[in-house]
């Protein structure tokens, strides 16, 4: 990669801002929405890529006359670990000869690359992110609201695989439109202010009406990062205004809502299934099910830990562990482990669990190390940053978020987007947007 990112024609920066938009604004509310502004990001990364190939003379400016921040160490970390994760799943499908239909996540870390250095190479307008994201959340709550109370089901899903991921995306995103509702009335944009806490309201709607007990795990975190970034003296009065109204309009939907008791029943009778596991052995809830299939998982990696197992060795090893009395049956019965750690050290093995690793713990290092920046726009980008790995392995703790197209994608475009707009912040606080 250069240091210095060559000029892109005018049209691209506005090409991939509305990808960027896009994404978030069809990522939950439409059937297989996330294919449309992520198709528009690979196409738009590989024409810079040509251009600034067919460029002979780079200048180190962007597509508004603005420099353009170097790529720097972290940069090329990042590529290369989207690249190793993709090589090594590649490596144990081959090896292990399982069907190609296991590729198809794992190649998607290959092409987030032209994704990741295209978004580098051109101006996102972050005002058109933010606008997406509060409409993709009213959208999403809209729908939520629609399945559950007109549709007949128990628990909102929208148009992804389940309601689990549902409920855990909105929350993600519903965190983001908190952070930049702050940063908005930091600035005193009071009519930004509103658009964003309502999209923020509208992704805790959508989050309590998926019942998903996952996200639970990844508020403490989520919580953790916003006050390291947030809580200054000059900005606590906005802040805690903010806080009150979103704390204030959950309890009514908690209080008022079906859906609301729905929720609460369902994290009640999570505690209610770990008892019964543990103290009776009952394997055949949720609770229970999930962790005999851990109990399975990770009896069987010591014995291949380098590339794992391939998914059709695993199934016959399943169950002759069942036939043994080993584990109990009604885990043979799961598609996966319901974890994403486990689920790539039991397929790609300890190559496998070190490469993804590596990927959420350097993302995560690289956007906490601007938590405390001096400019609020490139603390608010790297919380927002910050948020995303280390909610999706909070998430991934109790489901394989990443082995579903819409999960995968979600977390691959989210990460580039967020760290080129980051390190675009960062260029603009260090040259005064000049």
């Amino acid at each position: 990669m250069p240091n210095h990112p060559a000029a892109s024609p005018a049209w691209l920066s506005t090409w991939m801002s509305a990808g960027a938009a896009l994404s978030f604004l069809l990522m939950l509310s439409a059937p297989s929405g996330y294919s449309v502004g992520g198709g528009m990001l690979l196409l738009g990364g590989l024409a810079i890529w040509w251009t600034g190939r067919c460029t002979r003379h780079p200048h180190r400016a962007d597509t508004s006359g603005q420099a353009s921040a170097p790529w720097t160490v972290e940069d090329r970390t990042l590529c290369a670990l989207l690249l190793a994760v993709f090589a090594i799943n590649t490596l144990a499908v081959l090896w292990h000869g399982d069907s190609g239909k296991y590729l198809d996540q794992g190649v998607r870390y290959l092409l987030a690359l032209p994704v990741l250095a295209g978004l580098r190479r051109i101006r996102l307008r972050l005002d058109w992110l933010a606008v997406g994201l509060a409409l993709g959340l009213f959208t999403t709550a809209g729908i939520a609201a629609w399945q559950t109370r007109w549709v007949g089901l128990a628990r909102a899903e929208g148009f992804v695989t389940s309601a689990i991921p549902f409920g855990d995306m909105a929350l993600t995103m519903g965190f983001w439109c908190l952070m930049g509702a702050a940063l908005a009335a930091t600035q005193r944009r009071w009519a930004w202010t509103a658009l964003l806490l309502a999209g923020s309201l509208a992704g805790t709607y959508a989050m309590i009406a998926s019942a998903s007990r996952g996200s639970l795990v990844a508020l403490p975190i989520l919580a953790i990062l916003a006050a390291i970034a947030l809580l200054r003296r000059v900005h606590l009065r906005p802040l805690l205004g903010g806080v009150a109204i979103l704390v204030a309009a959950t309890a009514i939907v908690l209080a008022t809502l079906p859906v609301g008791h729905f929720a609460e029943s369902r994290y009640a009778a999570a505690l209610d299934e770990w008892h019964a596991y543990s103290q009776q052995g009952d394997a055949t809830n949720n609770v229970g099910s999930r962790l005999e299939a851990w109990k399975a998982a990770l009896i069987s990696i010591p014995e291949r830990p380098l590339l794992g197992w391939g998914h059709a060795q695993y199934n016959t090893h399943l169950q002759d562990l069942i036939s043994a009395g080993r584990i109990a049956p009604f885990a043979g019965t799961l598609s996966n482990t319901h974890n994403q750690f486990i689920e790539i050290w039991l397929h790609q093995g300890s190559l496998g669990l070190i490469a993804f690793l590596s990927l959420l713990i350097a993302g995560f290092w690289y956007f906490c190390r601007r938590l405390r920046a001096p400019d609020p726009t490139v603390r608010v980008l790297a919380c927002c940053g910050a948020a995303l790995p280390s909610a999706f392995a909070a998430f991934g703790l109790t489901q394989v978020i990443l082995g579903r197209n819409n999960g995968v994608m979600f977390f691959l475009v989210s990460l580039a987007v967020l760290w080129a707009a980051m390190r675009q912040a960062e260029r603009d606080a260090e040259t005064g947007g000049a």
